[in-house]
Formats: C-alpha cells, structure tokens, sequence
C-alpha cells in the first residue's frame, strides 16, 4: 500500500518497528524507497518530523507546556497537520499547526482536552511566538 500514500503519520516507535530500522532517518528512507511520498512523524516531547520524498527533513519542536496526559496527543497532530495542509499551508507551517495541537491536548486529562475550537488553538499558539 506504500506507493499510494501521500502521508504516512505513524510515531517515531511504530516507524521503527514497522520499517524495521534502528533510527528515524533510516526509516524515512525506507518509507521512502517505498513509495510514500511524505512521513509526518510524531517524536513525543521532541515534537513532530515531516520529510517528503527527495526532500530534507523539516524537524519542529513540541511547545514546552505543562504535560498532564499524552492520550490523543497523535491524533490531534494528525488533524491539526491536516488541517493545514487543506488550508494551503507550507509544509512548516502546517507541522506547525499539528505540533500545535498535539502539544494542547497534553495540556489537560483526556483525548481532546484543552482543544476546543481552531480560534482557541490560534491563541493557544501565538502564547508561545
């Protein structure tokens, strides 16, 4: 299935395991060399990579917030890198916007806490520029 994926967005171990690489840059060669055409992955406390095919890898870091529970932290990445994406965002911009998301999630207890609506998720951000 990897030649018709335009993004794959697992976490740093899921794409370790399933590449069966040792380290984050060898596993986007191998997504890679497989047809992906982007890896967007998620690297916890380090924040997010994202690395088109044929192109450098553009690392961001997570916002350094108070972290009380990581659940659903991946998934509000996946749709705040997403929603970029469909918002004509850059590639920077958007990893952005999901590193964003993920980072408010882990600011409160549960799988959506803390994100609420993309107004809040804007000042959420502009706290930390």
């Amino acid at each position: 299935c990897y030649p018709h994926l335009d993004y794959f967005m697992p976490n740093e171990e899921d794409a370790l395991m399933l590449s069966g690489q040792n380290d984050r840059t060898d596993a986007i060669r191998w997504f890679h060399d497989r047809g992906v055409g982007a890896t967007a992955i998620t690297l916890g406390a380090s924040g997010a990579s994202l690395a088109r095919r044929g192109h450098d890898e553009i690392l961001e870091p997570a916002l350094p917030v108070e972290v009380v529970d990581t659940t659903g932290c991946g998934d509000a990445f996946s749709a705040g890198f997403i929603a970029g994406l469909l918002e004509g965002k850059g590639d920077r911009e958007a990893l952005r916007l999901g590193v964003a998301a993920g980072s408010c999630v882990a600011t409160g207890l549960g799988s959506d806490a803390g994100l609420t609506t993309r107004a809040a998720l804007d000042d959420f951000m502009r706290a930390f520029s």
